[in-house]
């Protein structure tokens, strides 16, 4: 198990300031594809497939809000990272908690990065979470933050993502398949299909979505309060992934 000291700095935007917090980033000697399982007091989570990387890097800082003032440097925030050998590969565990923060001003910003993911689990209590050139399985869990899954590769195996007061989107190769049952309360839940076959089931509607693609029976569950769904399977979709979307933007 790994555990890292800091460095501090703090940012000045508008009235507002943020004390960051940076924890030395870790490497983890592992081979072959890896699993991430990932808990968080919140933050954003970012996991990455990254072909230029030996083994797993994971890197933490630590965010805290000021409340009128620049916040004293202080590291609230525990992190710490393990690796366990499984009967289908390795699975490196990451774990970040906060045990003294009543105001809930401190957040952590966490990057993993490996040369192949093959599946992915995410408890975050709050924020966004990105994961990009992933496969395999994939359990996440979030609430006041957007979720983006973006990957070139194909994408055939199990999917829960659930979300509150935030977006999902879902982005992979034509060659995917999957079950879809997806519903997003006071939003949209829809799917972008440009290769392959689509069959849209009894009782879809505006907010919830049941359709079946490429003839796929591996359940893709997605939920969401107060944000929309967006399911894309395309021929490249990390290249044709827009720069900018104003559902993203928060006032």
């Amino acid at each position: 198990m790994f555990r890292i000291c800091f460095i501090s700095l703090f940012i000045l935007a508008g009235c507002r300031s943020t004390q960051v917090v940076d924890l030395n980033s870790v490497a983890l000697n592992t081979s072959g594809p890896v699993a991430i399982n990932v808990k968080s007091f919140g933050g954003i989570v970012t996991i990455l497939a990254d072909p230029e990387v030996s083994g797993v890097i994971v890197s933490a800082n630590q965010h805290e809000e000021g409340l009128g003032s620049v916040p004293v440097a202080r590291l609230y925030m525990d992190c710490s990272t393990y690796v366990e050998n499984g009967p289908i590969g390795e699975t490196v565990y990451v774990v970040a908690t906060c045990e003294d923060d009543p105001l809930h001003t401190v957040t952590a910003n966490i990057v993993i990065r490996a040369r192949d993911i093959h599946g992915v689990t995410v408890d975050n209590e709050r924020g966004d979470i990105i994961a990009r050139g992933i496969s395999g399985p994939v359990n996440i869990q979030t609430r006041d933050g957007n979720v983006l899954i973006v990957t070139p590769l194909v994408m055939n195996d199990q999917v829960l993502v659930e979300n509150r007061r935030g977006d999902i989107v879902y982005r992979v190769r034509s060659e995917s398949s999957g079950l879809i049952d997806a519903t997003a309360i006071n939003g949209e839940a829809t799917l972008d299909l440009r290769n392959g076959n689509a069959v849209i089931l009894p009782g879809s509607s505006g907010d919830h979505l049941s359709a079946r693609f490429n003839d796929g029976l591996n359940p893709l569950t997605m939920r969401t309060v107060e944000g929309n769904i967006r399911i894309h399977v395309v021929p490249d979709p990390v290249g044709s992934e827009p720069m900018f979307t104003a559902e993203w933007i928060s006032w």
